[in-house]
């Protein structure tokens, strides 16, 4: 076995063995980065005996709320058995040891902290690309191909909604996983049931340029709830921006629609600036779609 280095920042970075044990008793061998976050990085990852490949998300922030969440997270993930939400393979534990790197002299210089520390990890299928990239590719993506996509996603949103709020939702999170587009990231969930909020009353809860208006407000410190609603603002933003390749800033009309006419009314009522006047659940909001889509 040989050593790969996981970091957290420039600062700082954790070293762990390069062949992990997941609970489903298989060995997997970490390769390279795939992305990282504020709290967690993602490596590709093969199984030792058969060579498949997936995706390794390791936390890397290790306090107290955010370890809950990296468990809720994958506590989610476990009950989940669909083609639009991303397939858990497997979770567990490594060792990690910490080094931070301090200035010294006009260097940057290691340091390594006593003791390990216990990584928590899972393993998803590998997506080929997020949806933000998916999108920038020269060619515009057809209707025969978003359409499809737009449908399954709304329905994977009315499974996590039975259980969560998703609260993440944005292109960085959808994922290209071989022909279908797959929800990802349940670190912002919260939870019908089985537990609080794990998010700080002054914290930022959502994706900052994808945020609902109450999400927004609620960062102003008004007495917005976030809900159902707030889900369907963000898919919908989504797939504005799928069809149209731009964000779908202020108020929308047919005019700035780029996909097929008879979705527009849908998108345009689930992008209402008031949530009350929006489709109240994710449920209400995939009928619409289907409706529109298989006439």
């Amino acid at each position: 076995m040989s050593q790969i280095e996981l970091f957290r920042n420039k600062s700082s970075s954790y070293t762990i063995e390069d062949q992990i044990a997941g609970d489903d008793g298989r060995i997997y061998i970490v390769g390279e980065r795939i992305a990282a976050g504020g709290n967690a990085v993602v490596h590709e990852c093969n199984e030792r005996l058969s060579g498949d490949s997936y995706a390794v998300k390791f936390q890397v922030e290790l306090r107290q709320r955010r370890r809950e969440r990296f468990q809720r997270e994958v506590e989610l993930l476990r009950e989940f058995d669909d083609p639009h939400i991303i397939r858990f393979v497997a979770t567990g534990t490594v060792p990690g040891t910490r080094t931070e790197r301090i200035r010294q002299g006009g260097r940057s210089i290691p340091k390594k902290r006593g003791g390990s520390e216990e990584l928590p990890f899972v393993i998803l299928m590998k997506a080929s690309e997020n949806l933000a990239e998916h999108a920038r590719t020269p060619k515009q993506i057809p209707p025969a191909t978003y359409l499809a996509q737009f449908l399954g996603l709304s329905k994977a949103l009315v499974k996590i909604n039975e259980k969560a709020l998703h609260r993440d939702i944005k292109p960085e999170n959808i994922l290209v996983v071989g022909s279908a587009w797959a929800i990802s990231d349940f670190g912002l969930c919260d939870l019908h049931e089985g537990g609080p909020d794990l998010s700080r009353v002054d914290e930022k809860i959502g994706p900052v340029q994808w945020m609902s208006p109450e999400a927004f407000n609620k960062n102003l410190g008004c007495a917005d709830s976030i809900d159902q609603t707030s889900d369907v603002f963000q898919l919908a933003s989504v797939f504005w921006y799928a069809a149209c390749g731009r964000h779908p800033t202020g108020i929308v009309r047919d005019t700035d629609w780029c996909g097929p006419a008879e979705l527009f009314p849908i998108m345009e009522r689930a992008l209402l600036h008031n949530c009350q006047n929006r489709f109240q659940t994710s449920a209400e909001f995939s009928a619409a779609l289907e409706s529109a889509i298989i006439r």
